[in-house]
This record gives C-alpha cells, structure tokens and sequence, in this order.
C-alpha cells in the first residue's frame, strides 16, 4: 500500500490557495499498525479521504497491492472501496433504527460477494468475536459508547477488507475503553490487514507499530 508524491492543493491558482497535503509519500506495511498524529488542521482529513478514496489529490499516485486505485473510475473506486477498506469513526455513525447486528449487515448489501443467507451469520461471529454477544439486538441508544464503537469496528470488518481505517476511534470513549479498543485494533492488524489510525492521542504509540506525524502537511517520521 503505498502512496507517492500526494499532493493536495485547495482552491488551486487562486488567492486563497490552501496546500493541504505536501508531497507526500510513505509505504503501509500490511500486518501493522500504523497511527498518524498531528495537532487540528494538519492535514489529517485530507490524508483519510485520499487513503479512503473519498477524495483525490492534485497529484501523486496511490496503489494498494498491485491496482493503482486512482486510475480507477468513480464507480469502480466505488466498488474498491467497499471491498477492500473499511472505516471506523470518533461518532461510530451507527443507524439509531437499526439493531447492532443490523447495523453490521449494512456494508453487505451492496457486496455481491456475500450471499444473503450469510450476512446474518458473518456479523453474528464478528459480534460475538468483539464481545457482543449478548447485546446484538440491542439499539445504539442501548449500548455504551464502547459497545458502539465495537460494533462500528465489527462493520468495518464484516467485508473482511484488508485495509481498516480509524479516524479517533477512542476520541469519545473513557480510558479503559479507550485501551480495549487500541488493543483490539492492535489485534486486527495481525490478521494480515493495514491498521491505519489518525488520532492526536498519546496512549495510541504504547499500540502502534509505526508512529508517523503530520505537520502542516508533511508526513514524517519525526515530531516537528
């Protein structure tokens, strides 16, 4: 999984032209787990939607495994994205209505790969595999935060993508939880995927593999 030369220009040629992200080129390691840190207004959000294929940048290249996704059409990038990466976010973005094993199901809808008579039972393993067990037919406003975010966790998995994505995933949880959760993202990276985590939480490198730090839109190695 790497990315080359990004470079990601707002409102290009213009006055208030805003360099988001500044030739930016690193190598994701699968089977690790990688954070990314940086104080608000780095770059972060820039760099998740250009990993997440949300957004593409003014320039620069991007190949996981062997596809360079940005030659991809929006339909097929698309397609690749539900497939291959899966998102886990601070506010979990679980559906109220839904039921946590609904919610789970959600991404396999539009995955032609899983059957229909095996959705249930794929979200059920993942459940009760992040200590759910109990609680999937409970509704978000049923569950704690940390229950929440498992379930988000257990979304983003259910696709069985090698890439897992997290954008303060602890950034509303208390500390214990906040250490089960860095621990189970910890956990999923050995399953040969790339654990990619952006997050201005310390604790995050007592987890992390690699430490990679964003300033005003320069990744490095280094903290500026």
């Amino acid at each position: 999984m790497i990315l080359k030369n990004i470079t990601k220009i707002y409102n290009q040629g213009k006055s208030n032209e805003v360099q988001a992200l500044k030739d930016i080129s690193v190598n994701f390691q699968k089977g690790k787990f990688t954070a990314i840190m940086g104080r608000s207004g780095s770059g972060k959000t820039t760099l998740i939607n250009v990993l997440g294929l949300m957004d593409k940048p003014t320039q620069g290249t991007y190949k996981i495994e062997e596809t360079d996704v940005f030659n991809l059409s929006e339909t097929e990038q698309g397609l690749f994205r539900n497939g291959h990466i899966g998102f886990v976010f601070q506010s979990y973005y679980l559906e109220n209505k839904l039921t946590a094993l609904e919610n789970v199901m959600l991404p396999t809808l539009i995955n032609d790969d899983i059957k229909k008579e095996e959705r249930s039972k794929k979200a059920i393993i993942l459940l009760d595999k992040l200590g759910l067990k109990g609680r999937m037919n409970h509704y978000p406003n049923e569950l704690s935060g940390g229950e929440c975010q498992r379930v988000a966790i257990a979304r983003a998995l259910i696709n069985d993508p090698e890439i897992i994505i997290a954008d303060e995933p602890t950034g509303n949880l208390d500390s214990k939880t906040e250490i089960e959760i860095f621990e189970m993202l910890k956990s999923i990276s050995k399953e040969d995927r790339y654990v990619i985590i952006v997050s201005h939480n310390e604790t995050i490198k007592k987890y992390a593999d690699k430490v990679l730090y964003l300033n005003d839109g320069v990744l490095s190695d280094d903290i500026k």
